[in-house]
């Protein structure tokens, strides 16, 4: 008998908090390349240019290329294939979550539900995934060793709104209803976060929570699972930590990056001009 979704006796613990820097960066491009994937040519399975061209396309750091393409995939909307590139899965998005977003106010009241709402959608999909006897558990444990090796490579710590853990949760719980409702929210749990300027932390911490999970998910421990998920999911919200540097929030205070111009192939050019650099 699996645990319930709701433990009333149990306390919420917070989430770390950390400024997520060069916020308006990160947004900018991740819009510009969802826009850019539903604006062109490119179908389900079509290559997108790599993480150089990328960079150079939309004239930003390949390290925010890297966090939106990794935002993307968790959305859906891509495949980052290992030493292949990265590839077309969904080009047309979501246009309910469009409008869900715009008829509420982004703030730390809608944050604070949207944690509730995750964390429910969450604590169910590792249900279903564990007493699904199809689940294919290795794709996940491939997803995650890619991570790690990501986390290493990593130059310092970072909050991390990487959902890709639970997407390949959702893809792998045998409700194809669920894991769209789980699509949706996590597309509003990026846009909401990164709009107030702040992640979940830190990334390694949370990337050993869910090696945790699906330990226990192999280990036949549906149990545990579920509860290891609650602990990951269901949070408070903390305080920020300090931004380095002395800013309050992370974000940066500069122009909008410049817009790639659509060349007569299936690929834009970056306007010239002064950009951001990440």
């Amino acid at each position: 008998m699996y645990s319930p979704l709701i433990t009333p006796t149990r306390p919420r613990p917070p989430f770390k908090i950390i400024p997520i820097k060069k916020v308006d960066v990160f947004r900018s491009l991740l819009g510009q390349l969802e826009e850019y994937i539903a604006q062109t040519d490119l179908q389900r399975g079509d290559r997108l240019g790599s993480e150089r061209e990328l960079a150079e396309q939309f004239q930003v750091s390949r390290v925010s290329v890297r966090e939106a393409l990794r935002s993307l995939e968790a959305l859906g909307k891509v495949e980052i294939r290992r030493n292949a590139g990265t590839f077309i899965a969904n080009p047309n998005g979501t246009s309910f979550e469009a409008q869900f977003k715009g008829s509420a106010a982004v703030d730390e009241s809608f944050l604070r539900q949207l944690v509730d709402v995750r964390s429910a959608i969450e604590v169910k999909v590792v249900q279903l995934v564990a007493a699904n006897p199809d689940a294919n558990l290795s794709r996940v444990a491939s997803l995650l060793a890619r991570a790690e090796r990501e986390i290493r490579a990593a130059e310092r710590e970072e909050g991390s709104l990487d959902l890709r853990f639970e997407a390949a949760l959702g893809r792998e719980c045998g409700n194809p209803l669920l894991a769209r409702f789980q699509q949706l929210v996590h597309e509003l749990w990026i846009d909401a976060w990164s709009e107030l300027g702040i992640a979940p932390g830190d990334r390694e911490a949370l990337h050993e929570q869910h090696k945790a999970i699906l330990a226990a998910m192999a280990a036949g421990n549906g149990d545990l699972a579920v509860e290891l998920m609650i602990d990951h999911a269901d949070r408070s919200l903390g305080q920020p930590a300090p931004a380095e540097g002395g800013g309050n929030d992370g974000r940066t205070r500069a122009s909008q990056l410049p817009r790639p111009q659509r060349s007569k192939g299936r690929r834009r050019s970056a306007k010239s001009g002064e950009a951001n650099k990440s």
